[in-house]
């Protein structure tokens, strides 16, 4: 079965199983009751089997002969009569000459099965218009990171991430890491929301970290959610609107905040003998400032759009990779291999049975959440393990005679008649 009739057949199987409402799968299937009925009842019938079609492995009956197929080839292909005319020019001359009577549609298909002909290969013209700047500071951030030979080989290879507003054309935040990750983009939002405030949107390309390439399952559907991924997940959590690009044209701005940084970083940090990430790091602060100020421009609207930060916000709940865990009766959860104990004076009711957040930081650290409550835990340390290499301790004394005598008896006792 191909993925329509799987996804078909899973339906079906649930509405049967009573774990899905008729209106469900009618939205799930974009069928009506009728037909729904008429897929319930062959389901019943036949089961899974129901969900492929009919006509699926029969051949066509107005499948072309493959005779006059054969016949084709042999007179349009290389060394053939009529190789190098045209589809409409052979159209015609295969029904007067040969009375071979094809359409046109048809000879066009075999021929380019056969590879007779060639598509011809038109690039699509892409017309783009320059988009003006968004009005207001704060408004639109756009976000990217930049593989370069950042060091010139004085140091390790690096990717710098950051973030360029589309108002002002100013670098809000950017810093160094080994790649392209996860954590570089929550710390570079984090830097954004803690120094300047939340932006209004962001404009990304699409690379799985900034957009899920994962595509939505049934229950997805039915509960109306898309996959996301964690710094999506973050994203919407804030309220920031996420604009994907669809080409690199579209995020111009900041494709050409990399072309100057790439020329004027990459020298000045020469100068300073830069040749580790942390110098580096250190730098950028310094050199951020001084291009803000030479590239920089005035927004059009005074008034910005960032909404600045509660200072009571528990900064490691928002900017964290997140995933769920199931409490234990004891209260301990499990977390790649180790065990942690939830604290009782962390928790006013029982937790166990309950699904709970584990938040992890781009530095590493571990946080435990009920909700948006934290709480108190502690790893616990299970004892070594005796190692499976010890040899058993040798046998000093020796079995007694009547044991022996009496396992002799056994093992050659003659079995009863």
């Amino acid at each position: 079965m191909n993925k329509g009739q799987q996804r078909r057949a899973e339906v079906l199987e649930r509405l049967s199983s009573g774990g899905m409402s008729r209106s469900e799968a009618e939205l799930l299937l974009g069928i009506g009751d009728r037909q729904l009925s008429r897929l319930l009842a062959a389901h019943r019938l036949r089961g899974i089997a129901s969900a492929v079609h009919g006509n699926t492995g029969r051949v066509p009956a107005n499948k072309t002969d493959g005779g006059v197929v054969d016949a084709i080839v042999s007179l349009v292909g290389e060394g053939g009569k009529y190789h190098g005319f045209n589809v409409c020019h052979v159209l015609d001359l295969l029904k007067e000459n040969e009375m071979i009577m094809i359409g046109r549609s048809t000879l066009d298909r075999l021929l380019r099965q056969e590879h007779i002909i060639k598509s011809a290969n038109r690039a699509k013209q892409v017309r783009r218009k320059r988009r003006e700047r968004c009005a207001a500071e704060g408004k639109m951030l756009q976000i990217d990171g930049s593989f370069h030979a950042w060091l010139e080989g004085r140091g390790p290879k690096m990717c710098l991430v950051g973030a360029v507003d589309d108002a002002t054309s100013k670098i809000v935040c950017a810093i160094f890491r080994p790649t392209e990750d996860q954590a570089g983009y929550l710390m570079l939002l984090r830097g954004i929301a803690t120094n300047h405030g939340i932006p209004e949107s962001i404009y990304h390309d699409r690379h799985t970290i900034l957009l899920s390439p994962k595509a939505a399952t049934i229950d997805d559907e039915l509960a109306g959610r898309e996959p996301q991924s964690q710094f999506q997940r973050v994203v919407s959590e804030l309220g920031i609107v996420s604009i994907p690009a669809g080409s690199p044209q579209a995020k111009g701005r900041i494709e050409h905040t990399w072309g100057t940084l790439q020329d004027r970083l990459v020298k000045e940090m020469r100068l300073a003998r830069i040749s580790t990430m942390e110098q580096a790091n250190l730098f950028l602060a310094d050199f951020v400032c001084s291009y803000n100020k030479r590239f920089g421009q005035e927004a059009a609207d005074p008034q910005t759009a960032w909404v600045k930060m509660e200072p009571q916000t528990d900064i490691a709940y928002y900017f964290s990779a997140k995933e769920s865990r199931v409490v234990r009766a004891d209260h301990t959860i499990a977390w790649l291999g180790q065990t942690l104990q939830i604290l009782p004076s962390a928790r006013e009711k029982s937790l166990a049975g309950t699904s709970i957040d584990v938040h992890v930081t781009p530095e590493g650290e571990l946080f435990l959440y009920d909700g948006k409550r934290r709480l108190e835990y502690h790893k616990i340390t299970s004892p070594p393990k005796q190692t499976a290499d010890r040899k058993p301790a040798a046998r000093t004394s020796k079995p007694r005679p009547e044991n022996l005598a009496k396992r002799r008896a056994w093992l050659f006792a003659k079995p009863a008649a």
